[in-house]
């Protein structure tokens, strides 16, 4: 090594610690999405109202941008809203701060943690990352979860049970009477079930009832699918307030941005604005499974607004990705999972681009055929 400025040597970096240096990930341009229509990432597929946006927009102000951000005013709607008191909730960037702040707070070492496979692709980074052990709960061909797996999984010396439900990326959620008896089974053993809720609002179901008799139990929901706010990051956790002191505990000073903080207050404000896009996705689907159905083609059920396309074995579903991406859509697919073998997965959005897209993919099938 040369020295610095001929008069300090400069030796190597410390080496991370080892969770993180087992990792491998590369950072997100978004450049190669420029012009294309992105039915990948389950984002919000219609634009905000029109007078969403320009409350939102006078809200903005040199005031509201030069001053550190206050979520004051937003706790008082959620508490109000979910009828939970201050203690039990917690403001995050995204539910995928909740995770990590998850693990930053109970997971150490050597811990186990219960989790479903495949499942959203940030939890077993986690798990690396603080380098717990994983106990992995999978699904059948037909996308049926192991659940008898999934039960015997909680035992003791477990420490987590971090489930997605409805779950990403197969669409599927869990039973009512399997998660009342999973919080049982975290209860006796002294284990954290943790809920990403992040699709809750298509799925039109909720665990949050279990905060309100359970220590043991998370909820985590975000603002960035159905209210269409993935941009400004933002989204709470709802528990026992020990656990939420914990979580609260680990957090970064002011790690929701002000505009977030508005912008979610408005949405809670209107429920009207996440209803209104539910109905439309659920116009959407129908556009969608028509279609495909016409086409031969198998939608697998889905309680999100994403849909699972398991594709014949004539059409090989990276062929099918790449050759819509050439007519300006981004498909998920192809999986390395067996239970979504030769699947692809689309986004789900207003009946007018369901219907465009399905007249590409049906160009595209019937010229492969």
């Amino acid at each position: 090594m040369q020295p610095l400025h001929g008069c300090v040597t400069v030796g190597l970096p410390p080496e991370p610690v080892p969770g993180v240096a087992a990792l491998e990930r590369w950072a997100d341009s978004g450049h190669d999405r420029d012009g294309l229509v992105g039915l990948d990432r389950n984002e919000r597929l219609a634009p905000l109202p029109d007078w969403f946006i320009a409350q939102l927009r006078a809200r903005l102000t040199s005031a509201l941008a030069s001053t550190y951000p206050g979520p004051a005013a937003l706790y008082d709607e959620l508490r109000a809203s979910l009828r939970l008191p201050r203690e039990a909730l917690l403001v995050t960037p995204g539910t995928d701060a909740a995770i990590r702040a998850v693990y930053l707070a109970f997971v150490r070492p050597g811990d186990r943690v219960v989790r479903l496979d495949p499942t959203y692709a940030m939890v077993p980074v986690y798990s690396r990352m603080f380098e717990a052990r994983e106990h992995a709960v999978g699904y059948d061909d037909e996308l049926r979860l192991e659940v008898d797996a999934l039960l015997a999984a909680v035992e003791p010396g477990v420490r987590l049970v971090m489930l997605a439900n409805p779950n990403q990326p197969t669409g599927t959620a869990i039973d009512a009477v399997v998660l009342s008896e999973l919080e049982r089974r975290c209860a006796d053993v002294g284990a954290l079930l943790v809920l990403d809720e992040a699709y809750e609002a298509f799925a039109l179901e909720t665990a949050l009832p279990l905060v309100e008799r359970s220590d043991n139990v998370l909820i985590l929901r975000s603002f960035s699918k159905a209210a269409g706010l993935a941009g400004l990051r933002v989204g709470f956790a709802a528990g026992a307030p020990a656990v939420v002191r914990a979580l609260s505990n680990v957090r970064a000073a002011g790690e929701v941005n002000a505009l977030a903080l508005e912008a979610a207050r408005l949405v809670v404000a209107h429920p009207e604005v996440v209803g209104d896009y539910v109905r439309l996705v659920e116009e959407g689907r129908r556009v969608l499974e028509e279609r495909l159905d016409a086409l031969g083609l198998e939608p697998l059920p889905s309680r999100t607004n994403f849909v699972n396309v398991r594709l014949p074995a004539e059409h090989a579903p990276a062929e099918v990705a790449a050759r819509l991406r050439d007519r300006g859509y981004i498909v998920r697919g192809p999986f390395e999972h067996a239970c979504l073998a030769r699947c692809i997965r689309i986004t789900l959005g207003p009946p007018a681009l369901m219907a465009s897209f399905c007249t590409e993919l049906e160009d595209i099938v019937g010229a492969a055929a």
